[in-house]
C-alpha cells in the first residue's frame, strides 16, 4: 500500500486528498492518505477568497492554464453535487453570470481587450447599453446616472460558490473517505534521507510516507529549502470587505478592473480585492479597506458604511512568472509540489487535484504540466531580478 502525505490543508491540498480518496473507491484501497496543516484546515487564503469562477471554454483552451480553468469549472459543478450528497453541505455553487463594467477611459480600453480575448476563446457575452443594463439590473440606475461613461457586458458563464462551505464539505468528505487529518500541528519540517523525503516532523509528531506533496501556499518555499530546491514565491495580501443587506438585491458577480462584488443569496456582499506585497504580514491596512469601501459605494451607493459587517485579509502565493508550481521536485525522488496559484487557487483546485493525482499515480496528467514545472526557476529565462519582492 502506498502512503501519501500532503502538507498543506488549504483548498489545493484538500482537493488532492479528496481526489485520491475517491480513487480508492473504484479499486481495492491501495493508498493511505495523510493530510497535515500547521493551523486549521482551510483557514488561510482559501477561506479568504470570494469563490469566483471566471468564464472559460474547454473547447478553445490551448494553454494548459486555460485548460485547468475549464476543467476546474466543470469539476466544481460535479463536485458540488457529489459533496452535497456525501456531506449534506451546500457549498453555494450558482451559475449567476458575471457583469463587467468600465467607467474610465483606461478601464474601457481594458474591457475592450477582454472582449477580444473572449471572442477568440468563443466565450459568450452580451454587450449592454445603459438602458439595457438598467432594465436588466435596475439596482445600477443611480450609478449609471452618476457616471459620464458606463460600459457594461454580461457573461453568463461566470459562476460562484461559497468557499467556507466548500472547504467544510471537503474536510468532511475527506474524513468520511478515510483520509487521516491532522490540523493545528504547528510548524513542520521535512526529514531527508539521501535523495528522498523520509518524513514530515512537527514538534511532537512524525509522519512517514512513500510520497509527499507540498501544498502549503507561500510557506512551501521554506519546506523546499530543506530539499535544496529554490522555489521563489511572494505572499500577496488581499483585503475583502463584507456587507450585509436585508435580502439579495442583485445576482451576477460584478467586476471592474481587478475589483469585484459577489452577492450571496442571504444578502451578504463581498467586495474585493487589493494587492499588497508585505511579506507574511496579514494585518488589515485601513487605507486599503477605505479604498475598497469608496469603490464599492461608487458602484452601488446602497452599499454604504452602515452595511459593513466585517473585513479580512488573505495571503495568496504569487510566483515570479504568474504560473503555479505543479510537478515533481528533482532533488527529492518522492516529492511533489502544487502551489503558487495566486488568485486562481479556488477556481483551479479540483483540476489541480485531478492532474496531481494522475501524476502521483504514474498516469499521464489530464493537462500538460510542463509550463508549471519547478525546474523552470533555473532555466535561462529566470533570474533573481524577476522575482516578486
Amino acid at each position: 500500500m502506498i502512503r501519501t502525505v500532503i502538507v498543506g490543508g488549504g483548498v489545493v491540498g484538500l482537493s488532492l486528498a479528496y481526489e485520491l480518496a475517491c480513487r480508492n473507491e473504484h479499486e481495492a484501497p491501495n493508498r493511505e492518505i495523510v493530510l497535515i496543516d500547521s493551523g486549521a484546515f482551510g483557514r488561510k487564503a482559501s477561506n479568504s477568497g470570494a469563490g469566483i469562477l471566471l468564464p472559460s471554454n474547454g473547447q478553445t483552451a490551448i494553454h494548459p492554464f486555460d485548460q485547468l480553468e475549464a476543467i476546474g469549472n466543470n469539476l466544481h459543478e460535479s463536485w458540488s453535487e457529489r459533496l452535497r450528497a456525501e456531506t449534506g453541505i451546500d457549498n453555494g455553487f450558482r451559475k449567476c453570470g458575471g457583469l463587467y463594467i468600465a467607467r474610465t477611459v483606461g478601464e474601457i480600453a481594458l474591457l475592450a481587450g477582454t472582449l477580444e480575448h473572449w471572442r477568440q476563446r468563443e466565450i459568450e457575452f452580451e454587450t449592454l447599453t445603459q438602458d439595457q443594463l438598467v432594465r436588466k439590473f435596475p439596482i445600477f440606475k443611480e450609478s449609471v446616472e452618476q457616471s459620464d461613461r458606463f460600459k457594461s457586458v454580461f457573461v453568463p458563464s461566470e459562476y460562484q460558490f461559497r468557499n467556507p462551505d466548500h472547504l467544510a464539505a471537503l474536510v468532511d468528505a475527506c474524513r468520511r473517505r478515510g483520509v487521516q487529518l491532522h490540523e493545528c500541528v504547528g510548524p513542520t519540517e521535512l526529514e531527508m534521507q539521501h535523495d528522498r523525503v523520509a518524513a514530515v516532523k512537527s514538534a511532537s509528531r512524525r509522519w512517514t510516507g512513500d510520497q509527499f506533496c507540498l501544498t502549503a501556499g507561500p510557506w512551501t518555499s521554506a519546506l523546499c529549502e530543506l530539499m535544496h530546491q529554490d522555489l521563489p514565491m511572494q505572499p500577496v495580501k488581499g483585503h475583502i470587505v463584507l456587507y450585509k443587506l436585508a435580502q439579495q438585491k442583485f445576482v451576477p458577480v460584478v467586476n471592474e478592473g481587478s475589483r469585484y462584488l459577489v452577492p450571496r443569496e442571504d444578502g451578504h456582499v463581498l467586495a474585493g480585492s487589493t494587492i499588497q506585497e508585505t511579506g507574511f504580514d496579514d494585518s488589515i491596512a485601513l487605507g486599503e479597506v477605505d479604498g475598497l469601501r469608496a469603490w464599492t459605494g461608487s458602484v452601488l451607493p446602497l452599499l454604504d458604511e452602515s452595511k459593513v459587517v466585517d473585513c479580512w485579509t488573505g495571503l495568496r502565493p504569487g510566483t515570479f512568472d504568474g504560473f503555479p508550481y505543479m510537478g515533481p521536485i528533482a532533488s527529492a525522488s518522492n516529492a511533489f509540489v502544487s502551489t503558487g496559484h495566486f488568485k486562481a487557487g479556488l477556481q483551479l483546485s479540483p483540476a489541480c487535484g485531478v492532474a496531481m493525482a494522475d501524476l502521483m499515480d504514474g498516469l499521464e496528467p489530464v493537462v500538460d504540466l510542463t509550463p508549471f514545472a519547478v525546474s523552470r526557476v533555473s532555466d535561462r529565462y529566470y533570474s533573481k531580478s524577476t522575482e516578486n519582492k
